[in-house]
């Protein structure tokens, strides 16, 4: 059986309950299309995805507001103006708007995998503890991926570290709050949302597991405009292997703790700069 076919098997039949080991060829059980939960189709998942965005955008606006009321209210017109536009590399700003998201983003999800009448939360948005041997397999890869993308990044002459982040990172008090937002906040939320939610109904249609990789890819790296186009081509690539080890392990718990893995070596490397 091809990896194509084994994959298929475990994430694009909507039916399917079965789990794969990172480099089996066989799922690890199969369940007939009458035993699995009901999924949103491409269209809905497609309408649940904008509604979701808007959400986002929505909680970022008002914690933007509530931030400026509070820490402008005493400056001048000029100094808040300033401020503002100083906003987007403030750390404590942008930990503030990632806990806001995880803390609203994540009941939505929840709330509209429940809508759908037959779904089951833990099959829709895999949440399934991986094997040891998944999370060691798939953390190598990662940690692979890490080591080629800097040196293709040094033979390009471009910064490990993006600017964006250094200046986010110098300007955050506590900076133990960034830590907590970048490393398990933001992967806690984004995992959900793109290998949870958005794969699952992407991947039970025509589009496949290969399909939803692609697609969920794409937008993940979509949300990331802050940086450059360089390291936007990172995130997207880092994406099609999170939607790859998704699809071949059948858990998201697993790409939470990858992505988590990735923004801790990240982390680091920005404190190690900055000292």
């Amino acid at each position: 059986m091809s990896l194509e076919e084994s994959a298929s098997r475990c994430v694009g039949n909507p039916r399917s309950l079965s789990r794969m080991d990172s480099f089996d060829s066989e799922p690890q059980r199969t369940a007939t299309e009458e035993e699995g939960p009901a999924v949103w189709g491409l269209g809905a998942t497609l309408l649940w995805t904008l509604l979701i965005a808007f959400v986002f955008l929505v909680v970022q606006t008002i914690a933007a507001v509530a931030y400026a009321v509070g820490t402008m209210h005493d400056l001048s017109r000029v100094e808040a103006e300033a401020a503002l536009r100083a906003l987007t590399f403030d750390g404590l700003f942008l930990s503030i708007c990632t806990f806001a998201t995880l803390l609203v983003g994540v009941p939505l999800i929840v709330g509209i995998v429940k809508l759908k009448r037959g779904s089951k939360l833990k099959e829709y948005l895999a949440l399934v503890a991986p094997r040891p041997r998944q999370v060691l397999a798939w953390s190598i890869i990662v940690v692979a991926f890490g080591v080629l993308t800097d040196f293709f990044l040094s033979l390009l002459r471009q910064p490990q570290v993006p600017e964006f982040m250094l200046r986010v990172y110098g300007s955050t008090h506590p900076r133990w709050l960034l830590w907590l937002a970048i490393i398990i906040a933001a992967p806690i939320f984004e995992e959900i949302a793109f290998r949870g939610f958005v794969f699952k109904g992407l991947a039970a249609s025509r589009l496949r597991w290969y399909g939803a990789t692609i697609i969920t890819s794409v937008l993940w790296a979509g949300i990331h405009l802050q940086y450059d186009w360089y390291e936007i081509s990172v995130i997207f690539a880092l994406g099609l292997v999170l939607g790859t080890a998704r699809a071949m392990t059948n858990s998201t718990l697993l790409t939470m703790w990858l992505h988590c893995l990735v923004n801790l070596f990240a982390t680091i490397q920005m404190a190690m700069l900055l000292k």
